[in-house]
């Protein structure tokens, strides 16, 4: 998967603090464990996720099927123009083509909502089991797999409160 520019600032961005946040030379301190978490296999492999894609697995099928269905009809419609009258038969295609194209676009349209309502849900049972296991493993950073994206960090390498500090420090006398 290509990277898109902001992903790429946020890596950085996190390698960057980590760097930031090492100790002074001769201070000992454990290097920084990185962890990732394929998000895409965590779902389709854990039985919350199984249990949560199986309404939309179904919702697919049925939208399938009703397509199908039509597309069926359509080539009934099709087969009919040849022994009938072409032009009445052929708005009557057009009509029911039509009427398919709208179906398909509404049906992508609610699976790409109940998609994201269903990652969007697992998402917040997944975090906590990561965020868990990283403290007990002792990670310092887990990435998701797929997008680089954060999924956990040690507070302890957050160094946002003394960046702040820093930013409203009054400026030093220039020398």
């Amino acid at each position: 998967m290509m990277k898109t520019p902001v992903s790429i600032l946020r890596l950085a961005l996190a390698g960057g603090l980590c760097l930031v946040g090492a100790p002074p030379a001769g201070a000992e301190s454990p290097p920084p464990r990185l962890g990732v978490v394929e998000m895409d296999r965590l779902m389709t492999d854990s039985e919350p996720g199984k249990n949560l894609l199986a309404p939309l697995n179904a919702l697919l099928k049925q939208k399938r099927d009703e397509a199908k269905a039509m597309e069926d009809e359509i080539k009934q419609i099709r087969a009919r123009a040849m022994a009938q009258s072409l032009a009445s038969l052929q708005r009557q295609f057009d009509a029911r083509r039509e009427e398919l194209r709208r179906f398909e676009a509404e049906a992508n349209k609610e699976l790409e909502r109940k998609r994201v309502e269903t990652f969007s849900r697992f998402n917040r049972m997944a975090l906590p089991v990561i965020r868990s296991l990283g403290k007990e493993l002792g990670y310092t950073m887990i990435f998701r797999k797929e997008e680089g994206g954060l999924l956990y960090v040690d507070e302890a390498a957050d160094l946002t409160g003394q960046a702040i500090q820093r930013l409203n420090a009054p400026p030093a006398p220039a020398n």
